[in-house]
């Protein structure tokens, strides 16, 4: 929840999960709402997430795995892992499972800032057009 609050702090808007399992269950309810269509795509509601390392019920390198295993855009959030251990066998194997950057802890506002503008530099096509009409959805 620390992340969170940061990210509040800097204006995004943020969904707290309190578990990988919860976090899942979010972005599968998100993509049966069916709520906007996008290039003929569902438009998935997240532009980010932030996991730990280490969390209960489900630990951030399976949530990386059910993540990459959505359907559609859903699948391809990128997704920033965060951990107080830098051990290079569980970095290598968050990045195999298919996370997008690793931030070792303790956090700053400038290290979640400096990994979402990197992570949003390289944005699909498909991804820029949901969020800007998701932005200008919540903006009407």
């Amino acid at each position: 929840m620390v992340i969170g609050r940061m990210l509040s702090k800097l204006g995004f808007a943020v969904q707290n999960a309190f578990n990988g399992s919860e976090a899942v269950s979010i972005l599968e309810e998100c993509k049966t709402k069916n709520e906007m269509k996008c290039a003929s795509e569902e438009c998935s509601t997240f532009n980010l997430i932030f996991t730990d390392l280490h969390m209960p019920v489900m630990n951030g390198i399976d949530l990386v795995k059910e993540v990459r295993k959505l359907p559609g855009l859903t699948g391809q959030i990128p997704i920033v892992m965060v951990s107080a251990s830098d051990e290079k066998d569980q970095v290598d194997q968050g990045f195999e499972a298919g996370m997008n950057d690793f931030i070792l802890k303790p956090l700053t506002d400038i290290s979640l800032t400096v990994s979402y503008t990197h992570l949003r530099a390289h944005e699909t096509p498909e991804h820029l057009v949901c969020r800007l009409l998701l932005e200008k959805k919540k903006n009407t």
